[in-house]
C-alpha cells in the first residue's frame, strides 16, 4: 500500500437471534487510523469511534441518548494492524461468542468541550448527554448500572455510571 493511501474496510453483518432482530457494521480507515463500529438492533443500538491517532473512543448508546468518551488504553485495545486482520477474516461472517478483552470504564463528569473531540465525535454526541469516562478495574461498581456492548467479538467495552460503586 502506497503511503497516505486511504483504505477503508467495512463489514456488515446481520443476525436474529431469538427476538433480537439487528446489523453490526464495521468500518476502518488506514489514512486517519479511526474505526467505527456499530450496531442496529431493537434490543441495543450503539455506535464507537476507536481513534488511533488521537487516543480516544467515544461511544454512542442510543437507547440512553448518551455518550461516553474514554482515553484508550493502547496496551488493552486490540492493535490498529489487529482490527484490519479481524476485518479481512471476518467479512461477512456471522459470529458470535465472548470477546477476548473486557473493559470497564466508570463516568466522572460531564464533557465541556465536544467540538476538541474532533468533528466525527461532534457529530455523533451533538445534543445528547456525553460523559468522561476513566477506566477501572476490578469489582468496584455495581454490574447493574452498566451498559455493556461486545464490539465484534474483540472487545466488550462497558459503561458504568459513577454512582454504581458498591
Amino acid at each position: 500500500m502506497a503511503v497516505g493511501m486511504a483504505v477503508t474496510i467495512g463489514m456488515v453483518v446481520g443476525m436474529v437471534v431469538g427476538m433480537v432482530v439487528g446489523t453490526t457494521s464495521m468500518s476502518i480507515n488506514s489514512q486517519t487510523q479511526t474505526a467505527i463500529f456499530e450496531q442496529k438492533s431493537n434490543r441495543l443500538s450503539w455506535k464507537t469511534i476507536w481513534n488511533y491517532n488521537t487516543g480516544v473512543i467515544a461511544t454512542k448508546v442510543m437507547q440512553e441518548r448518551t455518550c461516553y468518551i474514554s482515553t484508550m488504553n493502547r496496551s488493552e485495545m486490540p492493535s490498529f494492524a489487529a482490527l484490519i486482520k479481524v476485518a479481512a477474516e471476518r467479512r461477512n461472517q456471522i459470529g458470535f461468542g465472548r470477546p477476548n478483552k473486557m473493559i470497564t470504564f466508570v463516568t466522572n463528569g460531564l464533557v465541556n468541550n465536544l467540538m476538541s473531540y474532533g468533528a466525527n465525535v461532534f457529530s455523533m454526541c451533538s445534543g445528547l448527554t456525553t460523559y468522561m469516562a476513566h477506566e477501572v478495574y476490578g469489582p468496584q461498581y455495581n454490574q447493574q448500572s452498566c451498559t455493556a456492548l461486545n464490539v465484534v467479538r474483540l472487545v466488550e467495552l462497558k459503561y458504568c455510571r459513577g454512582n454504581g460503586y458498591i
